[in-house]
């Protein structure tokens, strides 16, 4: 038995370890998960007695790979230890079941858009459960009776399913790198008779008595309410070494004495609107070299790079400004500092190329447009704020000779 579970484990964490290496670290968190259990039993031919909740405790081991571009599915496979039980009591009878269980489930779950970087969801999972101990306790008139639940031959496999929900809300750490607190509760229900055949056939050896006959069968149902915390596997992930150049020696040279005459200073913008590279052109100035910086006008889908529409006549402006001259264009994509480094660095590149094919889509010559990308890397304004990460994320458009 012992080795079945953990064959079981190393599949499903094994599983879930090759899907994280295959689409990024940050996609793959590995936690642990602690909290309360609250179980009873249906009996199916129980008449005179009612079943109560018995409370217990639950922890376990975990880890989940989320997939696509806003990872809006999941797989979280997890190990979890903890009991179920059951009590009946009456003014004749008080019996107690406290078994002690080892859980392999797969919740399937499914993520619901941020709501300010908070993020609900629900799952559906299968359970599978493997009695590791615990024990049975009877008091009625005959005497008191307490027995392992192993002797007792109570079923050692419980297989159920569970249907749950809950929140996840980051926690920022530095480095750009975020730990995760989730908050579930969730709802089981045992498919499987929890008798053992020996019970039912009178042969087990329970509670000191020599012989006794069960009908009908035990399912098992409870509520669990946890709470977890997990990390990235890329906070793991070691930054690259910065290269230290040294720095230039400057000798001092003497100069020449010249006649200062008055000059008049045209201080370059690093970044240009559209409507002042246009009212340049109607001047005659020339506009190679100066960047077009489009900042809250060219918006993506939430961690995607699918443009939205409204940005749409923002870029046929460009394009019909690049059909009209014989200007060249480089798209450059950039994002602000929240989430990862690598993940911000990809998610730039997309955007950029998304940009830059709609363009052509629009008929602007393939030989005079390419693109970039910086990730957030090249921040034009602070990060710290929420206008400063507006400004940071934004699409460029270089003008090149």
């Amino acid at each position: 038995m012992m080795k079945k579970k953990v064959l079981i484990s190393a599949v499903l964490f094994g599983f879930s370890f090759f899907a994280g290496a295959q689409e990024g670290l940050d996609k793959i968190h590995i936690g642990v998960k602690g909290g309360i259990s609250a179980s009873k039993g249906i009996y199916s031919e129980m008449k005179s007695h009612s079943s109560k909740m018995a409370v217990g405790g639950v922890g376990g081991v975990f880890a989940e790979f989320e997939f696509g571009e806003s990872r809006l599915f999941s797989i979280r496979p997890e190990v979890d230890w903890l009991s179920r039980g059951i009590k009946v009591s009456d003014d004749n009878l008080d019996y107690k079941l406290k078994a002690k269980y080892v859980d392999f489930r797969l919740p399937l779950v499914f993520n619901f858009g941020t709501h300010g970087g908070v993020r609900p969801f629900l799952y559906v999972a299968p359970v599978a459960g493997f009695v590791r101990g615990g024990n049975i306790a009877l008091k009625d008139r005959t005497g008191d009776y307490k027995i392992d639940v192993t002797k007792a031959n109570m079923a050692d496999t419980y297989f159920a399913g569970a249907i749950g929900g809950g929140v996840k809300i980051p926690i920022s750490l530095s480095d750009n790198k975020r730990l995760q607190l989730t908050l579930e509760a969730n709802y089981q229900y045992g498919f499987t008779d929890t008798y053992s055949d020996m019970e039912k056939e009178g042969e087990a050896i329970a509670l000191n008595r020599p012989f006794y006959n069960l009908d009908g069968n035990r399912k098992l149902q409870g509520l669990e309410i946890t709470a977890s915390l997990s990390i990235p596997l890329s906070i793991f992930k070691r930054a690259p070494k910065k290269k230290v150049q040294p720095a230039p020696t400057y000798v001092a040279q003497p100069q020449p004495v010249i006649e200062e005459k008055p000059v008049e200073v045209i201080e370059e913008k690093p970044c240009y609107s559209l409507e002042e590279i246009m009212e340049a052109l109607g001047r005659g100035e020339t506009i190679t070299g100066k960047t077009i910086c489009a900042i809250d006008i060219i918006n993506f889908e939430f961690d995607k790079s699918v443009i939205k529409k409204e940005s749409y006549p923002y870029l046929e402006k460009i394009a019909r400004l690049m059909k009209s001259t014989p200007i060249h264009v480089i798209v450059k994509g950039h994002t602000d500092n929240v989430g990862n480094e690598e993940y911000n660095l990809q998610l730039s590149k997309r955007r950029a190329e998304a940009v830059y094919n709609h363009l052509l889509s629009l008929g602007v010559d393939a030989r005079r447009l390419e693109y970039e990308y910086y990730g957030m890397a090249r921040p034009i304004t602070t990060n710290d704020t929420p206008e400063g990460r507006l400004m940071n994320r934004r699409v460029e458009f270089e003008i090149t000779e």
